[in-house]
């Protein structure tokens, strides 16, 4: 070391050495139970209920000649028979305004006979037996004839054929869609039924020896004459179709 030199000694920085930890969290199960956040809220509820399709027959006040009311005796060829029916349309299954009932065969005719002579030409032969002609009134029709009869009937706001002259095995088989004539929910309708023994040819009281004739042929071994029958209209409502409500 030269003289006069103080002598220094270097001193080397010291480094700072840090060690990064790690800590790690570990978040467990607690008795093998594993908690979650819940929440349950209830909307509602919404009152359901279902409707009814429902027909309700009867008689107009005042008037007497209801279809019940029988029994008709000694028709001749040429003769009618009239009745009528209040039809009260009790179906609670559509909007307000309307009839609740299908478009197509809503509502249909048909009748079913009985009797010791319901399968006689009287019911089945569609020229010379039995004929029904249905009529709708929108209100109670007039009725003639006092408390036994005969009765007629008008209609005083106009009568609507829904069934014209059609033969009885022709009501017996095949349904009538009288859809049309049918009131709107909680309204009624009147049918005046007519059954008529049609003029068509001469039955004489030879054929078949004066027994009501089963298979006969008009005009040479059929015989109209003798029958006993009763006759029942059954009228069908049926629901519309179903709708997002």
């Amino acid at each position: 070391m030269a003289p006069g030199r103080h002598s220094r000694k270097r001193h080397l920085p010291k480094r700072l050495v840090l060690t990064a930890a790690t800590l790690t969290l570990a978040v467990g199960s607690l008795g093998g139970v594993v908690a979650n956040f819940t929440d349950s809220q209830a909307a509602g509820p919404t009152p359901i209920s279902t409707g009814q399709v429902h027909l309700v027959l009867g008689t107009p006040a005042g008037n007497h000649g209801s279809l019940t009311v029988g029994p008709v005796t000694n028709l001749a060829e040429g003769d009618t028979v009239s009745r009528v029916v209040q039809l009260t349309n009790n179906t609670s299954v559509g909007p307000a305004g309307s009839t609740g009932l299908a478009a197509v065969s809503g509502l249909t005719l048909q009748t079913s006979v009985a009797g010791a002579n319901a399968g006689s030409d009287f019911v089945t032969d569609t020229t010379n037996g039995l004929h029904a002609t249905v009529q709708a009134c929108t209100v109670a029709p007039t009725e003639t004839g006092g408390t036994t009869g005969p009765w007629t009937y008008t209609c005083p706001s106009g009568f609507t054929t829904v069934v014209n002259n059609v033969p009885l095995k022709t009501l017996n088989t095949t349904v009538q869609d009288i859809t049309a004539s049918a009131p709107i929910q909680g309204a009624t309708v009147y049918y005046v039924v007519t059954v008529a023994v049609p003029s068509t040819y001469a039955d004489s009281f030879a054929y078949n020896g004066g027994v009501c004739s089963t298979g006969g042929t008009p005009g040479v071994t059929e015989q109209l004459q003798n029958c006993a029958l009763s006759v029942t209209y059954n009228f069908t409502a049926t629901q519309r179709s179903g709708a997002a409500r």
